[in-house]
């Protein structure tokens, strides 16, 4: 007996969502890996011959624009480390939050992909994909018309730690500043806990607030200025080595990075940042320290870092962006304003009130 139009569709369903999840579980590999990989680059002392571990770094963060450097100093392994930390916990608190990933996944064969919406975890993983993918697209074609974008030198640790510090002191200074300080304020005849998770999560700003109202409105022109900004910031701050091609890149990668920000929360934002800079690099310098192959070689790549790129360009990052294009166009088709994910979670279900 032929199948009909709804078997068609399910297993379609289920043979994509068994695809998605295969590459999931791949690039979740691939990220646990960088862990090890990214400490013994550090304190092996084979990365770099002007600087170790020990050596005195200034920390520093941003406040919107404005770069605010500590005169205080610490080892730079022991800031590596303890940013490592951080990062470790965001990535365990995203997948023990809400739906968690295996749920979401199970989900998605009953009522289609906006399922895994429910699971930041897997927010993550896709943000990196679509970021990383997009961001590729983006520079090819700001490459072709002649614009120049510039580059990253430097020395090999330097740089590999300021790689591992950027995602959690600039989602800091662009996103938590220049948006959920807004959503807090807008908050603040409310309860405190009410204003503080805003701060957390901005869409906590919208939530009992008529639907197209001055809140939302608000908060979105906030995250608009806040890309904008970081896109220019990457060109005109702290003596960057990167050219006007920068702008139109790291721009749409600030909307992005705001857009979850406001959805899901900072530690969102702050992964999906780390995923694309530590993430996206860090066995390039794991190479280097093991095998001596230049991180920025742009002939003769580290097997690993080779694994990192092909996934994140035509594995992952393929799937994820026709995965965010897939969920927009059927959002488009069923003329429905609510987002195609399950952002928040109905009560009872999982929802994790921050």
């Amino acid at each position: 007996m032929n199948e009909g139009p709804a078997e068609g569709r399910q297993v379609t369903l289920v043979v994509a969502v068994g695809v998605f999840a295969a590459l999931l579980a791949f690039t979740v590999a691939l990220v646990a890996f960088t862990f090890p990989a990214g400490v013994y680059a550090v304190f092996s002392g084979a990365l770099s011959t002007a600087y170790t571990a020990a050596t005195p770094v200034h920390p520093y963060f941003w406040i919107g624009p404005i770069p605010i450097v500590l005169e205080s100093v610490v080892p730079a392994g022991a800031l590596f480390a303890g940013l490592t930390v951080v990062y470790a916990a965001m990535l365990v608190y995203g997948a023990w939050q809400q739906r968690r990933p295996l749920g979401a996944l199970s989900d998605s064969l009953k009522s289609g992909f906006g399922s895994i919406g429910t699971s930041p975890f897997i927010v993550m993983m896709v943000s990196i994909g679509f970021i990383t993918f997009t961001a590729t697209l983006i520079d090819n074609v700001t490459s072709a018309s002649g614009v120049p974008i510039g580059g990253i030198t430097g020395d090999p640790l330097e740089v590999f730690l300021g790689l591992t510090i950027s995602p959690l002191v600039e989602e800091f200074g662009f996103r938590m500043v220049m948006i959920g300080v807004v959503a807090l304020v807008l908050c603040l005849g409310r309860t405190w806990k009410e204003a503080l998770g805003a701060l957390w999560r901005p869409s906590k700003a919208m939530e009992g607030v008529a639907v197209g109202g001055g809140t939302s409105l608000i908060i979105w022109i906030a995250t608009g200025l806040s890309s904008v900004t970081f896109g220019a910031c990457h060109v005109v701050c702290g003596g960057s080595a990167w050219s006007i091609g920068k702008f139109p890149e790291a721009a749409f990668g600030g909307v992005v990075l705001g857009y979850v920000y406001v959805k899901y929360g900072f530690h969102v934002a702050v992964i999906t940042h780390w995923g694309v800079d530590y993430f996206g690099s860090a066995l390039a310098f794991f190479g280097q320290a093991v095998y001596g192959i230049s991180w920025d070689s742009g002939t003769t790549e580290y097997f690993g870092q080779y694994l990192v790129d092909y996934d994140l360009l035509f594995l992952f990052g393929l799937a994820c962006f026709l995965l965010v294009i897939y969920l927009g166009v059927n959002r488009m088709v069923r003329k429905d304003r609510s987002d195609p994910v399950q952002f928040i979670p109905p009560a009872g279900e999982g929802a994790l009130e921050t």
